[in-house]
């Protein structure tokens, strides 16, 4: 019997090719578009998850006192404090750290590095491809390289026992390890012994403190520990060994430390869950929009099998019969669209890694992908079948022989309301994406209170300034050399120095007490931004002054502060404030010169703090700003490298212009509004195909209309604004839908940023217009070839 429905299934859908081809090639790329959001959404939800006894793991967040914020990153001295208390099994601490390899004549520049205790392989896992964690812990002078980086470095040969040079010190390979997998927060290269780390001159009497947090600490607990009395007896002993009365500990678990973007901490990958959820939906949607033109286009073409359907049940043929044989039709139409999209899969994931900034792959063997194909084959066999196959089932012979047909008796609302739903999601998508783009472009305006262009930043290498003992006289020397040399070149125009970049999440702060002016609050909560920047740094990035003047280019302005206008306002500062004594606590002294306009050094999410910039100190230049003179980038970038090459061989050459700072902030807006603008391009196009599906069965069903309309005179144009007319309103009612969603929805969005633009009335009307001229274009094809019929044809029946 299945055999039989398989071949009557076989016949029908390369009978109907137009309608197959519509419906395979919608299907296929809703398909695709579902699997790889599948693949995506399981990977965030997963991350971590893959550690033994990952609900036992957690991260610990230290608070200074019961009104402070949890802070991520914690001292030296806690992880020997947790190790005491009978619920730990296991603490480890993590820091990040980049270096310069030499392996031979090659220098390679290995920016994601983690240092850890030897317990962090007991708390998390690796698979080790050569050597042993044994002897990683045993010798303080060994590292671990992941597979990729190792082959990078030494190719397919295995390098351990193999020696390498970092900071002129040898260090050995004691194992390789796979690469982490992609739902991993610990995306490191290579990895080191704390051990080295405070080993190094100075190191332990700079980090055994309590007011230096440097370090990530994660502790496992036993299996059966209740939270609350781990944290009470925690608390305790930190407080004996801190000597603070108000510190205490937080504890984040390690399985929801992805979606966790309170207490940010650059180090980890970090996730959005109402970003899981929107593509979630919208992996649905495409699956309903797709099967809508399924629906339609399958019930226009009932007609045709009317006397089929008839016959079979005057014959015999049950319900049960008829739904299963055009369920049978639905399922291999979309086994046939999910071959079809398996190779769009395939072909499209480098296209699909790069958008979403992923690294995923597609290994067929794996049970779980299997289980994401099956299921969305299951769901869309029953979406597309289910109202189709009940729609025969229960048409009545009786109808037949009576010459009617089964779209007689069956209401057009529901299949014109799916159509209108189609539009409504695809013009909330390009709406919601043209939201993004100008809350984009509001972010580069904001930040427009300097100038970026042309300005190539360059980090001040680790090892220059330990080879140069962190003396701040002889690093002053060696950047004015280095500034002098390019200067000396006519493509350099400025070179200026900084203690970090001039915006983004890296930019050193303190607490506002820290600060001093004649009646400061000291109970203020604030926290300031302080930015070191050379004088030269003016003439590279041009800030608005408002009142004051710049620091001068002798050290006559050593110690004196420039301040935004935020700083004034929130500290308090009286007017007049350009003049003022101004001071911070622990040494600077001296006077406010001037006043910036606010701009955001971070992001649109985080409202414009306080920020006192300084005449930066020589040994915090870190950075190095260097503009380039207007079209001469390649000769600029060729000198710079030369430069570098000769003042500093032993690091390779890296380097970031200042937009790309920027659009660092917004990565992650940037990667939704890409996956947004692509996903809603498939929506609008299947969308698109829904209303050709709709056109087909309006002319098939008023075909006879259309042909005595013509015989009784009316034109080509006539019958073409008719027939449009009914596909314009589905449209317009659509429009009229969409508009309060799409304002929810951006709103929502918007509220999560301290900035946002107005919602303007243009923002839904342009969309929507452009989506009506489509769907318009589209329709007319279609009512044109309608319009355009011989009449005969639709009237030799009666």
């Amino acid at each position: 019997m299945f055999k039989h429905y398989l071949k009557i299934a076989w016949r029908n859908i390369f009978k109907n090719r137009i309608a197959t081809f519509v419906n395979l090639f919608g299907l296929s790329l809703a398909l695709t578009s579902f699997l790889f959001i599948s693949l995506w959404i399981k990977n965030e939800l997963t991350f971590d998850n893959y550690h033994k006894g990952v609900q036992d793991i957690y991260l610990t967040e230290f608070k200074f006192s019961q009104a402070a914020d949890p802070n991520p990153i914690t001292v030296l001295p806690l992880a020997n404090v947790l190790e005491k208390d009978p619920h730990v099994t296991s603490v480890a601490r993590l820091a990040r750290d980049e270096r310069t390899v030499h392996i031979g004549q090659h220098l390679y520049k290995i920016e994601s590095i983690g240092v850890v205790d030897s317990a962090w392989f007991d708390i998390f896992d690796y698979t080790l491809v050569h050597g042993s964690f044994e002897t990683f812990n045993r010798n303080a002078s060994s590292l671990i390289l992941t597979k990729s980086k190792a082959k990078q470095l030494f190719g397919n040969i295995d390098p351990v026992g193999r020696l390498v040079t970092i900071d002129s010190n040898l260090h050995s390979v004691a194992a390789v390890v796979e690469d982490n997998p992609v739902n991993s927060s610990f995306q490191f290269d290579m990895l080191m012994p704390m051990s080295f780390r405070l080993s190094q001159p100075g190191r332990m009497d700079k980090d055994n403190t309590w007011g230096n947090a440097s370090y990530r600490t994660f502790v496992k607990l036993r299996r059966d520990t209740k939270l609350a009395s781990f944290q009470s007896s925690a608390n305790v002993l930190i407080r004996n060994a801190s000597g603070q009365k108000e510190a205490s500990i937080a504890l984040q678990p390690l399985r929801d430390m992805h979606f966790d973007n309170v207490s940010y901490d650059p180090v980890f990958r970090r996730g959005s869950y109402s970003s899981v959820i929107i593509f979630g939906i919208l992996s649905l949607l495409l699956l309903v929009i797709a099967s809508v033109n399924y629906i339609n286009l399958t019930i226009a073409s009932a007609n045709e099998r009317s006397r089929e359907i008839g016959i079979r049940k005057i014959i015999g043929g049950t319900r049960g019969q008829l739904f299963v044989q055009f369920l049978t039709e639905s399922f291999l139409l979309c086994l046939v669209a999910l071959f079809v999209s398996l190779s769009l899969l395939g072909l499209l994931l480098p296209i699909f890694n790069y958008i979403a900034e992923s690294r995923f792959t597609l290994l067929l063997l794996l049970p779980v992908l299997w289980k994401i194909i099956l299921g969305t084959l299951l769901l869309t066999t029953l979406l597309n079948g289910v109202l189709p196959a009940l729609t025969m089932a229960y048409f009545k012979p009786l109808n037949f022989l009576r010459g009617y047909s089964i779209l007689k008796f069956k209401s057009t609302f529901f299949r014109k309301g799916l159509v209108v739903f189609q539009f409504v999601i695809s013009l909330v998508l390009i709406i919601g994406t043209l939201v993004v783009y100008l809350q984009m472009r509001l972010a580069q305006s904001s930040s427009a209170q300097y100038n970026r262009n042309q300005v190539v930043m360059l980090n001040l290498p680790t090892e220059i300034r330990r080879k140069l003992k962190y003396n701040g006289q002889r690093i002053n020397e060696f950047c004015q050399t280095l500034k002098n040399e390019l200067l000396a070149k006519n493509v350099i125009r400025t070179v200026a120095f900084g203690s970090t970049p001039i915006e983004g999440n890296i930019m050193n702060s303190s607490s506002a007490p820290n600060y001093y002016f004649p009646g400061i609050d000291t109970s203020l909560k604030l926290s300031v931004v302080r930015l070191g920047l050379s004088p030269d740094a003016n003439d590279i990035f041009s800030f608005h002054l408002k009142e004051g003047r710049w620091f001068n280019n002798d050290n006559s302005d050593k110690g004196n502060f420039i301040l935004n206008e935020t700083a004034i306002r929130e500290l308090g500062i009286p007017e007049p404030a350009v003049g003022r004594f101004f001071a911070k606590r622990y040494g600077d002294t001296g006077r406010i010169i001037g006043i910036i306009e606010d701009y955001a050094f971070r992001s649109l999410y985080d409202k414009i703090g306080p920020m006192a910039i300084v005449n930066s100190d020589d040994d915090s230049r870190g950075e190095i700003f260097i503009k380039i003179a207007s079209g001469k980038i390649q000769e600029g970038m060729k000198t710079i490298e030369s430069t570098w090459k000769e003042f500093i061989p032993q690091v390779p050459f890296e380097y970031q212009f200042m937009n790309q700072v920027f659009d660092n902030l917004y990565k992650d807006d940037l990667k939704v509004s890409r996956l947004t603008l692509a996903f809603g391009g498939i929506t609008m196009l299947i969308s698109l195909l829904g209303l050709f599906g709709l056109a087909a069965f309006i002319s098939e069903q008023k075909a006879k209309e259309i042909g005595i309309r013509k015989v009784f005179g009316a034109g080509v144009r006539s019958i073409m604004v008719l027939l449009s007319g009914n596909f314009m309103k589905l449209v317009l009612i659509g429009f009229f839908l969409a508009i309060p969603l799409a304002w929810w929805a951006a709103s929502e969005w918007l509220e999560s940023f301290a900035y946002k633009i107005h919602l303007n009335v243009w923002i839904f009307i342009l969309p929507g217009l452009f989506v009506m001229l489509i769907a318009f274009l589209t329709v007319s094809m279609q009512t044109f070839r309608a319009a355009c019929a011989n009449p005969v044809e639709s009237l030799k029946n009666e």
